[in-house]
């Protein structure tokens, strides 16, 4: 099991490679890091973060500071997640809850002007909910459809 000292956030820099692939099931809620990397790598408001455990890439995530976010909270310190996913031979491990409850630090240091990260999880993906729960998002009721079904909006604050 990895533990959560051993769990190290990074933004994204050319030099760094992420690429795995996902199973069907996971697919159906996210992307492939390779793929949102070379679509947002050049846009100013889309922070890529790369997760890193013992030394190597173990999974990738995305805080767009972009207007999407305004779907998701009214608030206007706010980075929305997205893309989240973890490398299928690291999973299981505790990478993921590690990387969430790096992230509020992560965020103060980065981004000292945001207090809120929020993302959408779809209604169907009950284990993803379960880890955004369990390393401290909170349901905040808010719902809309999506290209694939119902998001429910969580948020974590940061500050």
């Amino acid at each position: 099991m990895i533990k959560p000292h051993e769990v190290e956030l990074r933004l994204h820099t050319p030099e760094t490679e992420i690429s795995y692939e996902l199973p069907a099931d996971q697919l159906e809620f996210t992307g492939l890091p390779q793929d949102l990397i070379r679509e947002d790598a050049g846009d100013p408001k889309k922070h890529l973060v790369i997760i890193w455990v013992r030394g190597r890439e173990a999974g990738f995530f995305e805080l767009d500071g972009s207007e999407d976010r305004r779907k998701y909270t009214d608030n206007p310190d706010t980075l929305l997640l997205r893309g989240y996913s973890v490398d299928p031979g690291l999973q299981g491990r505790g990478v993921a809850t590690g990387s969430i409850r790096a992230l509020p630090e992560f965020v103060r240091r980065h981004f000292p002007k945001i207090n809120e990260v929020v993302l959408g999880v779809n209604a169907r993906n009950t284990a993803a909910k379960h880890v955004y729960q369990r390393a401290g998002f909170k349901d905040t009721g808010r719902r809309f459809m999506g290209k694939k079904g119902e998001q429910l909006v969580m948020s974590l604050r940061v500050k």
